[in-house]
Formats: C-alpha cells, sequence, structure tokens
C-alpha cells in the first residue's frame, strides 16, 4: 500500500472512533518510521468536537535503540503507546538473543521501565512467540 493509502486508513480509523491506532514497526524500516511520524503529527493531535483524539501507538523491541526510535516518531501525538516486546521461548533465548532467561528478565524489566524515561505514559509489554514461552518465567516478574 502506499503512504496515502495508509493515512486515508488511518483517518478512517478516526471517524470509526478506535481509540489506539497501532501505526507501525519503526525499527523496521524508514518508511515506517516517516508514516509513524506523520500519522503522530496529523492524526495524533487532531481534536474533534467532543474531544476525542486517538492514541497512536507502535512496537519497539526491548533495546534502547529501538525504543528511542519509536518515541522520535510518537513524541508529536497527543498520547502515545509503545508496546515493547522480547522473545520469552526457549529456542529464542538461545539462539536468537544468546540470553539465559535471568537476563531476558532482567531486560525486559528495564526497556519496560526505559520508555517512560523518554516521555511515554503508556507503556505496554508482550511476548514474542509466547505460544512455546515456558509461563514459569513469569514468577520472575513481580505482581
Amino acid at each position: 500500500m502506499t503512504e496515502k493509502e495508509k493515512m486515508d486508513i488511518a483517518r478512517q480509523l478516526v471517524k470509526l472512533g478506535v481509540d489506539v491506532i497501532e501505526a507501525s514497526f519503526p525499527a523496521a524500516t524508514r518508511a515506517d518510521f516517516d508514516l509513524a511520524k506523520l500519522i503522530a503529527q496529523e492524526i495524533g493531535n487532531n481534536i474533534d468536537y467532543e474531544g476525542y483524539v486517538p492514541m497512536i501507538g507502535a512496537m519497539a523491541r526491548c533495546n534502547k535503540k529501538d525504543i528511542e526510535r519509536t518515541w522520535e516518531e510518537l513524541k508529536y501525538a497527543r498520547r502515545s503507546v509503545i508496546q515493547t516486546f522480547i522473545a520469552m521461548s526457549d529456542i529464542h533465548m538461545k539462539y536468537k538473543l544468546n540470553m539465559n532467561r535471568e537476563e531476558v528478565v532482567k531486560r525486559a524489566r528495564t526497556m519496560v521501565a526505559y520508555p517512560r524515561s523518554l516521555g511515554f505514559e503508556d507503556v505496554r509489554f508482550g511476548i514474542e512467540d509466547a505460544t512455546r514461552f515456558a509461563s514459569s518465567i513469569l514468577l520472575f516478574f513481580p505482581s
């Protein structure tokens, strides 16, 4: 799809009254970054007569570079949300991240806290490859 088509979809989502428009995965490509920044600037600041403005969101891997890039695109929106994620299946921890369970949990905790220091008010967390991860790892997270 073209940038114009994607912007048209975002505008239609506003007309539907959606709460969150997930704009992109900014670390993927420069085009994704530019589009999400445009959505944040245009749609993320367009308040309607009832005071509605959607939250503009994007995904970021649990590393500072991705999170900072996501902030650079979304900081223009009145309301923004970041969804951080990290792989937690044994196979991904070992072969993709080259980390053990404790290191992954430490990274996740740190990278869930980090976006708030940049200005994000809404921070969410997801697990990549969640169908294969050992749920016992959640015991490492505080309740």
